[in-house]
């Protein structure tokens, strides 16, 4: 619990790109966030890909790239998931966790919690 992938200051969007090098299809999900598909392949989403989305699915050898919306309340110490959502994959660990933080401040893991800390300015 106490490792972090991602820091990420709320109330931001970021460009997230997955790419599924492996035989099988997965369906990436994310927490506490929505995203809208910028593009499969560098080609437009079809119809069914396009809207606000929490989970978009990823064939074996294609890139997908979307603008992820995160939620403006940081919580330091409330860590949330994205991963497969293809219950044998996350089983795997197919997951990673991050934090939303206010402006000017980074997360320190420490016994399952979070302290947060001010950002150096220099």
């Amino acid at each position: 619990m106490s490792r972090i992938d991602a820091k990420i200051p709320a109330g931001t969007t970021e460009v997230w790109r997955v790419r599924n090098t492996q035989g099988a299809p997965h369906n990436f999900h994310v927490h506490n966030a929505a995203f809208r598909v910028l593009d499969v392949d560098g080609r437009a989403p079809v119809a069914w890909q396009r809207g606000r989305k929490d989970t978009v699915f990823v064939p074996p050898g294609v890139t997908v790239r979307f603008a992820v919306a995160f939620g403006p309340y940081p919580d330091p110490n409330t860590p949330y998931m994205f991963h497969c959502h293809l219950l044998a994959h996350e089983d795997s660990g197919m997951m990673g966790q991050f934090v939303l933080l206010a402006p000017g401040t980074r997360a320190e893991p420490g016994h399952g919690r979070h302290r947060v800390v001010p950002r150096p300015t220099a």
